[in-house]
């Protein structure tokens, strides 16, 4: 049965480990969250093992530098671990045609970017340039190929200045609709929970914290955690009866403890 609290402080002695999400409930992809920092820096006091998580094509060094570079103090968490991570360390290819965001590096070292799919052994789908470029647009640059894809980041939606944008698992589900084959890697899946897991020390009590019913709450749950739903992030309005799955407990705001009534 889910249960509705008003603060982090209200479970926090109930875990030993927390696993969070960065975007959404962290950052909103610009600046922090007014509750974040307070927050860690109580999750550190209480000595409880911090990892962050992130479907991010990105690997694992880029954001953190990009969570430090916001105001979290590197000694607040142990490590963030990102899908782009987790699918570099698997892959054990040489070439690779690559969406991505224009402009962004991902560093998949001793991988090249080719510009001809042709030339390629496989598809990576590690961000997207949205709205600039839309599904439609995928859609042709994905018509006749063939190549095995991994998408590196399975989240459907975004935040960007402009709302919600569809996100590189929608340019995924896409080119499987189109009759490609896709090896997704992130959350939900269990390959990342499993990586946070491992550096944490494999504490008994983890509390999986995301903003995403799909992919934070789908995935703690089949990693066998507790799960927790902050209702900001691509969860900001939805309706509690609307939420699938239901988490066993639920957040308006990523705070510490509820503000005093005035």
């Amino acid at each position: 049965m889910m249960r509705r609290i008003s603060g982090l402080s209200e479970i926090t002695g109930d875990f030993d480990g927390m696993i969070i999400d960065q975007f959404g409930v962290i950052h909103d992809g610009r600046r922090l969250y007014p509750g974040t920092l307070e927050v860690m820096a109580r999750l550190a006091e209480a000595g409880i093992k911090v990892v962050i998580v992130t479907n991010s094509g990105k690997r694992s060094t880029a954001n953190v530098q990009r969570i430090v570079k916001m105001g979290v103090p590197r000694e607040h968490f142990i490590d963030c671990i990102s899908s782009g991570e987790i699918a570099y360390q698997s892959l054990s290819v040489k070439r690779a045609f690559i969406i991505g965001r224009r402009g962004d590096t991902y560093e998949f070292e001793g991988i090249e970017s080719v510009d001809d799919p042709r030339d390629a052994e496989v598809l990576l789908i590690l961000g997207t340039n949205a709205p600039e470029t839309s599904l439609e647009d995928y859609r042709a640059i994905l018509k006749n190929m063939t190549l095995p894809c991994f998408c590196c980041n399975p989240d459907r939606w975004m935040l960007t200045p402009q709302g919600l944008q569809p996100a590189p698992g929608a340019i995924a589900a896409l080119y499987e609709e189109m009759g490609g084959k896709v090896t997704w890697i992130g959350k939900p899946y269990p390959g990342i929970y499993e990586a946070a897991l491992k550096i944490m020390g494999n504490p008994k009590r983890v509390l999986a914290i995301g903003d995403s019913a799909e992919h934070d709450v789908a995935g703690g749950r089949n990693a066998g955690l507790a799960t927790l739903l902050v209702q900001q992030g691509v969860s900001e309005g939805v309706r509690e009866e609307a939420i699938n799955p239901l988490p066993d407990f639920l957040l308006e705001r990523f705070l510490w403890a509820a503000p005093p009534h005035r």
